[in-house]
């Protein structure tokens, strides 16, 4: 029962009370029923609320966990890499651990959790990698895999389709760059031979999955109409001496996306919301 509902509810007592409609004892029994069931509820410990009460516990844990962040990083650059890295990977545990346990309870929380577990986990794979030296043209890209996989399986898991979308662009992105680097000349026809069958093969497993699997079908579908644009985008941001016309096929192409979608949208909007 949300808040607003129990208001209702705890007025209606009141006025049965002042008009004498219910005995007394009983509407006091039935205010103390919902006072008990809202604060049964109230079980985030982190409220507005319990901070103001003065709870010490969520004082001293507030205060723990801001200083764990200053010491790892005023000190994490001295630790020798296995304690480097057995760090990185226990804040990662710690984040996405506490976002599945909150996934139920305070689905805000979770998200926060897991948008600063995916955050961290990029931005210690580029510390480490700048703190060894490691040569940036093997290592990034790895990373960029590594946490394009970890987002997907995360996001499936959690539920969270914007983590699991982001799994994706990583992994277009190393798609891109790899390509770009085989094939840099590449032509146009070239390009969209190169990322159009994608989108369709990922719009169709949108429409294969989503009486199948809960929670893939908004994914892939999002995922595919951003791949339609990818050939002119990979033209203009990862190729040069591009000629001037393509900017010009991307507005085109979007237009006729959003037309597609226009004449499709009582077939894909059920996938979607399935």
């Amino acid at each position: 029962m949300n808040l607003e509902k129990r208001e209702i509810i705890i007025k209606e007592i009141q006025y049965w009370r002042n008009n004498k409609l219910l005995p007394e004892q009983y509407c006091d029994f039935l205010t103390n029923l919902y006072d008990d069931e809202a604060a049964a509820k109230d079980n985030n410990p982190i409220s507005l609320k319990n901070l103001q009460q003065g709870n010490i516990k969520i004082w001293l844990f507030g205060f723990g966990i801001i200083s764990l962040i200053f010491l790892i990083s005023l000190y994490f650059s001295v630790f020798p890499w296995p304690l480097q890295l057995a760090t990185a990977l226990s804040v990662l545990i710690i984040c996405y651990g506490y976002s599945a346990v909150y996934r139920n309870r305070n689905h805000v929380i979770s998200l926060i959790l897991a948008g600063l577990g995916s955050v961290l986990s990029l931005g210690f794979g580029l510390w480490l990698i700048a703190l060894h030296d490691l040569d940036p043209q093997l290592w990034r890209p790895i990373l960029i895999g590594a946490c394009g996989l970890l987002w997907c399986i995360l996001g499936f898991v959690l539920r969270i389709g914007l983590l699991q979308y982001c799994g994706y662009a990583f992994w277009a992105l190393l798609y891109a760059g790899f390509f770009g680097g085989k094939r840099p000349e590449a032509s146009m026809l070239e390009l969209e031979l190169l990322w159009l069958p994608l989108c369709v093969m990922m719009v169709w497993l949108s429409w294969l999955l989503h009486h199948k699997v809960k929670g893939v079908a908004s994914v892939f579908f999002a995922v595919g109409v951003s791949l339609w644009m990818m050939p002119e985008l990979d033209a203009l941001l990862l190729r040069q001496d591009y000629p001037q016309w393509i900017s010009f096929m991307l507005i085109l192409k979007i237009a006729v996306g959003l037309a597609l979608l226009f004449l499709f949208r009582k077939k894909w909007i059920t996938w979607v919301a399935t």
